[in-house]
């Protein structure tokens, strides 16, 4: 069980975690999370970088974010030393032939983390030859955690697994009664995906912004229909994947295609019907055709592997 990583058909939680990565994973969402809650109270030293990918000049980032990426590669490479990691702060470490590699996002919703605001999280992802197997949301200030393996999800409360429930998306078919989250507005800063955020407002029940992963949590639990993004990283989409399949909804790049990890224009639906008529949408304003134009559509899994993703590697 130690050299593998399986996807577990089971309705138990307990049975995915009795493998010992998956297991792992879990406690590793809770004790960086734990670290980050103690910083989130205190304050942390904030400075900034440049995120071209995203177009933005002052990108946060905080000493916390660094000391709880680090807490985790160093118990990674402990348990797993032949597994890869790679890591929004640090960038990716060898991998040394396990075919396994750890995605990891110790603050996602560094904005809200360092303003002394909820709604920041931490994220964990588990490649298997470049197929996401696992994927933690983890909410430290509720002690709620999202995992998903792409078959099941579950929400837990304080990493209470006895206690954990499996989540399903709701049957939402139209989207406007559809409840839909997305990043920033001023992300939307071309012509179709200005376009595209004007008309999802006007047709939409609702638009929520600036939620980050946990727009996707909660599209998995049955309180959100739809949630996109643009422009994200590897390490901001890989846990969203398996959560968002796991319980039972669709993730694909804004092209449509489902390849094993979307490009970094994502979406997530709660149904096909729904997920039809945003595909519709976007090609409807011209977001579809700038995003293929600027090689963030991935290809389909049967052309090119995930990990050539644009902008990703």
């Amino acid at each position: 069980m130690r050299g593998r990583m399986e996807t577990v058909m089971s309705d138990c939680l307990n049975d995915v975690l009795r493998d010992t990565r998956a297991a792992l994973a879990l406690r590793l969402a809770g004790q960086a999370g734990q670290m980050l809650v103690h910083a989130f109270w205190r304050g942390s030293t904030v400075d900034s970088k440049r995120n071209a990918a995203k177009g933005l000049a002052d990108d946060p980032v905080s000493a916390a974010d660094r000391a709880a990426e680090r807490l985790m590669r160093e118990n990674i490479a402990e348990a797993f030393p032949d597994d890869g990691i790679l890591g929004e702060e640090f960038g990716a470490s060898p991998q040394a032939g396990s075919g396994h590699v750890w995605v990891l996002d110790p603050i996602d919703g560094t904005r809200s983390f360092i303003c002394g605001l909820p709604g920041w999280t931490v994220l964990i992802a588990l490649l298997r030859e470049e197929m996401p197997v696992l994927g933690l949301v983890h909410e430290p200030l509720s002690g709620m955690t999202i995992i998903g393996n792409g078959s099941r999800c579950w929400r837990l409360l304080h990493g209470r697994v006895e206690d954990a429930e499996q989540v399903r998306v709701r049957k939402t078919v139209r989207l406007e009664q559809a409840f839909c989250g997305t990043t920033l507005p001023r992300l939307y800063d071309t012509p179709g995906r200005s376009a595209l955020l004007q008309a999802l407002q006007q047709r939409a029940r609702h638009v929520q912004f600036d939620a980050d992963a946990l727009f996707y949590a909660a599209l998995a639990q049955g309180r959100l229909d739809v949630a996109l993004d643009t422009r994200l990283a590897l390490h901001d989409a890989a846990a969203l994947v398996p959560i968002v399949r796991g319980a039972g909804g669709i993730i694909s790049d804004w092209c449509g295609r489902q390849a094993a990890l979307p490009g970094s224009d994502i979406i997530a639906c709660a149904t096909p019907a729904l997920h039809e008529q945003m595909l519709a949408l976007l090609e409807e304003t011209g977001a579809a055709a700038e995003s293929q134009a600027d090689a963030t559509c991935t290809p389909s899994a049967d052309d090119q592997g995930p990990g050539s993703n644009g902008g990703q590697d």
